[in-house]
């Protein structure tokens, strides 16, 4: 049985494949969906809101309407549809970027030092022991907020990916070491294989799997991370849609106005249990010995 059809052969994972591929159509498609409902993330709809209401939208469920399909912001009236599609694309390629360049990091210094060993493996695992001891989350808040004018969106990748890629690091580092030691690389080095050799064709094809495994766990971390200091006020900044951005500015009207509160919550919280159920079922799928439930 292959990968795919020991994927699918869990229903958990195939839904989980299916709400993800929803969302990457979805953020893909956000100018097309946006166009269709006639609106933009940005536009301002004063129509939309009751002002003798304090900036409430006008209607039930947050204004849902034939114009807004999910309803409006409160006090601004921008649509709230637009900005969650919109918000998935912001957030899905920050994810994706941070988790390749991790991905890319890690494996090429993991590699290295499980690969060379001795004085190579010492260096490259007091490096990722040194920036596995920091409390990452309070070294990302200071060093974005450091750096006022950078396009948060580029900075957000690559402090993400750089705090990430020690995680990455140490599972391939663990798996090349035992890989190195195995006998098809052996026989290889028997038969003349240079190192680069032995690196490239012997011991990197069977860190896919690993790999895939690790991007795949990534990925919602890197979502719920975005999310979590878009929220703090040091990630995405406005007019640029976000979830995280929008549930912070949809919790002084939780009471008032609970549509405008769950709906980006509840993007958020699917994105990332389905990209979670979905790399446990990879790590199944890959692993010959798990057995189908």
């Amino acid at each position: 049985m292959t990968v795919l059809r020991r994927l699918l052969a869990q229903r958990s994972a195939a839904l989980a494949l299916a709400v993800v591929a929803l969302l990457v159509l979805t953020a893909l498609a956000a100018p097309l969906i946006t166009w269709l409902a006639g609106t933009s993330p940005t536009a301002f709809h004063g129509e939309a809101v009751d002002p003798a209401l304090g900036g409430l939208p006008r209607g039930v469920a947050g204004g849902i309407s034939s114009g807004h399909w999910l309803g409006v912001e409160p006090v601004n009236g921008r649509d709230v549809l637009a900005r969650v599609v919109y918000g998935a694309r912001v957030s899905l390629l920050i994810a994706v970027l941070a988790t390749g360049l991790s991905v890319a990091l890690g494996t090429a210094l993991g590699l290295l030092a499980g690969f060379l060993g001795g004085w190579a493996d010492t260096v490259i695992g007091r490096l990722m022991d040194l920036l596995m001891s920091f409390p990452s989350l309070i070294f990302m808040i200071a060093l974005i907020s450091a750096a006022p004018g950078a396009d948060r969106r580029l900075l957000l990748v690559v402090v993400l990916g750089f705090f990430g890629w020690p995680y990455v690091g140490r599972i391939v580092r663990g798996q090349a070491m035992v890989l190195t030691r195995g006998e098809f690389v052996a026989a290889a080095r028997v038969l003349g294989a240079s190192r680069r050799a032995l690196l490239v064709r012997e011991v990197l094809p069977n860190l896919t799997g690993p790999v895939l495994v690790v991007a795949t766990m990534s990925i919602p971390a890197c979502i719920a991370t975005e999310a979590g200091l878009s929220f703090l006020g040091v990630g995405v900044q406005p007019p640029t849609p976000s979830w995280g951005q929008m549930i912070a500015t949809a919790v002084p009207w939780y009471a008032a106005d609970p549509a405008y509160f769950l709906i980006p919550g509840a993007f958020l919280f699917a994105t990332v249990l389905a990209f979670n159920v979905l790399g446990d079922a990879v790590r199944d799928a890959l692993d010959p010995r798990s057995q189908r439930r």
